[in-house]
């Protein structure tokens, strides 16, 4: 079967397809990212419980105020970041968590490296998102056109200096860590459903979940941070290795 011929039978988002293990691993909790550059941040790293307990109502009091404003100063001014990330997708239909761990680059504007340690690459290059699967020697090129529809978890990443614009947020009630946040998404259709975030008292995000509107969630915890150090635009261009098929979308 051709790439075309594979694409509109089923594409990426079909398990029926050999290009399933890729689409499981990168698409598992739907379409979750938005405008935020965030993550950053202690080498000790937890991310926000997985259970949803009761919240307060959307506040404004000073104390929650100044944390969303830390939150947003930190990145305000973040150039790129490099960290480990520890990502574990709860699927709810099947009650199975997959584990995924690997390496990611940021850089403003628009762009992101995720490599993990089981070969799959994801790389946005402020034109293209780019999915590659060494196993299964394919990769899928998809125009880049807005961060909602890229269905990458961690690109929630590329824009937090902006929390406020595009969320609604509060304070967990009764969390036993500091400084946890469920943020709600004021676009009405937006994929995901809710997103946990968690702090430091600096302002820096250690953790998140993200919750979708079937009820599966994506924890990702970050560690081994490092900021504006410079990372080459050349980071960022994915080169198609040899042999690989390029399916277009």
């Amino acid at each position: 079967m051709t790439s075309k011929m594979m694409q509109r039978q089923c594409g990426v988002r079909s398990a029926e397809c050999g290009w399933g293990g890729i689409r499981r691993a990168f698409t598992i909790i739907g379409a979750v990212v938005l405008q935020v550059f965030t993550v950053s941040a202690s080498s000790a790293v937890e991310s926000a419980p997985a259970s949803t307990p009761s919240v307060v109502s959307v506040v404004t009091n000073t104390a929650l105020t100044e944390a969303v404003a830390a939150i947003e100063s930190h990145y305000r001014d973040l150039v790129d970041l490099t960290a480990k990330v520890v990502q574990k997708n709860f699927l709810k239909s099947v009650d199975k968590t997959q584990t995924f761990d690997g390496s990611l680059s940021i850089k403003k504007p628009g762009k992101l490296r995720l490599d993990y340690t089981n070969g799959q690459v994801i790389v946005i290059d402020g034109k293209d998102v780019w999915f590659y699967s060494k196993k299964s020697a394919q990769a899928i090129r998809r125009t880049f056109k807005d961060f909602e529809q890229a269905n990458i978890p961690v690109a929630f990443l590329l824009g937090a200096a902006h929390i406020r614009d595009d969320f609604d947020v509060v304070e967990r009630k009764g969390s036993a860590i500091r400084n946890t946040f469920d943020l709600t998404p004021r676009k009405k259709d937006a994929a995901m459903k809710k997103l946990g975030i968690v702090c430091d008292d600096g302002g820096r995000i250690t953790g998140m979940v993200i919750y979708d509107k079937s009820g599966n969630t994506s924890s990702i915890a970050f560690s081994d941070v490092k900021e504006n150090i410079g990372l080459d635009d050349a980071l960022f261009r994915f080169k198609v290795p040899k042999g690989t098929e390029v399916i277009e979308q």
